[in-house]
């Protein structure tokens, strides 16, 4: 079944479904720039996005990408990672997208999946404010693109996950997985363990105890999964389990996390949520994390439930 079938089958609001086709088609033609050429990449040229990070031309032509493939859908405005602030698109719009264009950009080089990941809100005209300062909860959709191997979707409007390959033949997102659920318990874990010397007590004794295994506290053996790509480490969850952590540190840029909340956190969470998972700030779920402004960072920890509990409960 195909993803416009399949929405047609399951989901009754129009608009937002068109939303979600629209964004594939997008993502359609980033992937196939990426795989095609790579024209835009071989200039080198970088410069900074609105959050201070390095920005590559796949970043910019992955952001044009998006904006320009909701330009007929019933999207009122637009807020991404490689730009400042809102941008307006239709002022009687129903929808407010939150996009990552190409997460995990700087791994392009190393031929390692990335991706784009999205969120879709109602657009309040009456109060643009409120509209930019929804919490996670108010998600209507969430999902990410993985660049990989295959092309894939990951999925959700509130109803569960389902997962999609793209179908190069036919040019279009079939379904791979439907109703996913991350399995509770898990024997993996995922963190930059180079940056142990920044984290606090609660983040070195948890990973201590992984470490130890079988001879340790947990008595049971772990392995450590780290792609310094956030869509393929989430996708690898969905999967299998696991546990990702990339929490606030000493360094100074860090002190309040690393990870955005509107762009990556809080549509990954949705996702996670809907399959059974579990994703914390260290202290509350981030999809009650209120919002202050839409390139905040937070600490993210995520992934199979009863592990993320284990973490929380760890002194």
């Amino acid at each position: 079944m195909d993803l416009k079938t399949f929405l047609e089958k399951n989901y009754s609001i129009d608009s937002l479904n068109k939303v979600i086709l629209d964004l594939s088609n997008a993502a359609i033609k980033i992937s196939n720039s990426i795989r095609n050429n790579y024209t835009l990449e071989n200039k080198k040229e970088t410069s900074q996005n609105a959050d201070g990070d390095k920005q590559k031309p796949l970043d910019i032509f992955a952001d044009e990408c998006v904006f320009e493939s909701l330009n007929n859908s019933s999207v009122a405005a637009y807020c991404s990672e490689e730009q400042d602030g809102m941008t307006t698109i239709d002022k009687n719009g129903k929808y407010l997208i939150f996009c990552d264009p190409l997460d995990g950009s700087s791994n392009i080089g190393n031929n390692i999946s990335i991706g784009t990941i999205f969120s879709i809100l109602p657009f309040y005209n009456d109060s643009i404010e409120n509209s930019l300062k929804q919490n996670g909860n108010s998600q209507l959709c969430a999902g990410f693109f993985v660049y990989g191997p295959q092309t894939t979707l990951i999925l959700s409007l509130g109803k569960g996950v389902h997962s999609f390959y793209f179908d190069n033949k036919n040019s279009q997102f079939n379904i791979l997985n439907s109703n996913i659920i991350i399995p509770k318990s898990t024997s993996e874990f995922s963190i930059n363990s180079s940056y142990r010397r920044f984290w606090n007590d609660k983040v070195k004794n948890y990973i201590k105890n992984c470490e130890d295994g079988s001879d340790g506290i947990r008595e049971k053996n772990f392995n450590m999964r780290w792609v310094g790509s956030l869509v393929a480490d989430a996708s690898r969850i969905f999967e299998r389990g696991g546990i990702f952590l990339y929490p606030e540190d000493k360094r100074e840029k860090n002190k309040s996390g690393r990870l955005r909340l509107t762009y990556e956190a809080n549509p990954i969470s949705f996702l996670i949520s809907q399959a059974g998972g579990k994703a914390t700030n260290g202290s509350i779920d981030i999809l009650n994390v209120e919002v202050n402004e839409i390139h905040q960072r937070v600490p993210f920890i995520f992934g199979s439930k009863e592990e993320v509990e284990i973490f929380l409960n760890t002194n």
